[in-house]
């Protein structure tokens, strides 16, 4: 079998995966929100991946109580350098649009034509072999590219996609006396500073960068993964805590360097117990001082508050921009500039007790 062209022969090559590699047999459960992920994995570095993203796995089978539920199982044949996927899903799924519509702003592209049935994806970094071929509810990656971020996300969005009552946002999100309060901005912007140094004050964390919300209850719902904290301003406990500790630096693409840290184990402290959105801040631009300035959401505002990708999936854009009228119906909206991260905390806190003034 020749190990370059496996996605020509991806029904054989997928058989003789499972056939020869590692069985585990034992699944490590993973949360997000409301729905559950189980990994299965005979590939060590995909496991690392997820230990180092998603701390909080457990072996621990999930109890039945009806929550969304998918299985994914990977085999590695170390020969054809190539791993395997299956995912036990309760619904069907065109895995193929499903990723292109997941992944927009990635450099992927349609890559050559594979076995009957299969469709490949490339990188643009690797044009000469795909990077994925996708059938259905099986997957093949070629290991020597950078495939397990492709996969880890693929499969956990395939447990968002099912959780119809939820939406999810780009957007850090943390409780404080009960109101739950969401933070919206771009990359760089100050969520993850912001959210771990309430944290760090004993307020509920639920996450740094993806927030769930119910959408008939407005509950906000934990969802954490290792926060991926940039070099900069920290607050006071968050920089002392991390120089007693020996956390994971990833680099990014950009050049940046980020210290992955188990908030939970960090701030054992912050807890993670729903709380029901009262208010959403825009971060702005960086100040001297934190300000916070109050406006009414309104159509203009919609492109700073767009669902994730898993939100849309099967879903017209003007179903998803009324989801987001009624969600923020009655919650509070501020454009807020960030300064020191515990000055910005201190004005957060005076906004959820109602006692900032406009």
């Amino acid at each position: 079998m020749v190990a370059a062209a496996w996605w020509l022969r991806a029904p054989e090559v997928l058989a003789e995966c499972f056939r020869r590699g590692a069985d585990p047999g034992v699944f490590t459960w993973y949360r997000f929100a409301c729905g559950w992920l189980g990994l299965d994995s005979g590939d060590a570095s995909l496991v690392r991946r997820f230990c180092e993203v998603y701390p909080a796995g457990s072996v621990d089978s999930p109890g039945s109580d009806g929550q969304v539920r998918v299985k994914c199982h990977v085999r590695a044949h170390d020969e054809l350098h190539v791993a395997a996927i299956a995912f036990d899903d309760p619904e069907p799924l065109d895995s193929f649009a499903f990723c292109r519509h997941m992944f927009p702003d990635r450099a992927y592209a349609e890559g050559p034509a594979a076995a009957e049935g299969w469709r490949t994806i490339m990188s643009q970094d690797r044009p000469e072999r795909p990077l994925v071929a996708l059938c259905e509810n099986f997957a093949l990656v070629d290991r020597q590219q950078a495939w397990q971020p492709f996969i880890a996300n693929y499969a956990v969005n395939r447990v968002l996609r099912l959780q119809r009552d939820m939406m999810f946002f780009h957007a850090a999100s943390v409780g404080i006396k009960g109101q739950g309060i969401m933070i919206v901005g771009p990359k760089g912007a100050g969520k993850t500073t912001t959210s771990m140094t309430l944290a760090s004050r004993g307020h509920d964390f639920f996450g740094d960068e993806m927030a769930a919300v119910q959408r008939d209850t407005k509950a906000l719902w934990p969802f954490r993964r290792a926060a991926s904290i940039r070099m900069g301003p920290r607050g006071r406990r968050v920089e002392e805590h991390l120089a007693h500790r020996h956390d994971s630096v990833e680099k990014f693409p950009d050049g940046g360097e980020r210290i992955l840290v188990n908030v939970g184990s960090l701030f054992p402290e912050a807890g993670v117990s729903s709380a029901a959105l009262s208010c959403v801040l825009f971060l702005r631009r960086f100040a001297n001082r934190p300000s916070a300035e109050p406006f009414s959401f309104g159509l203009e505002h919609f492109h700073m508050l767009s669902p994730l990708a898993c939100s849309m999936w099967g879903a017209s854009a003007g179903a998803r921009i009324m989801d987001v009228s009624r969600l923020l119906r009655g919650t509070r909206c501020y454009f807020l500039d960030p300064g020191l991260p515990e000055e910005t905390a201190d004005l957060i806190e005076q906004i959820a007790s109602g006692r900032h003034l406009n």
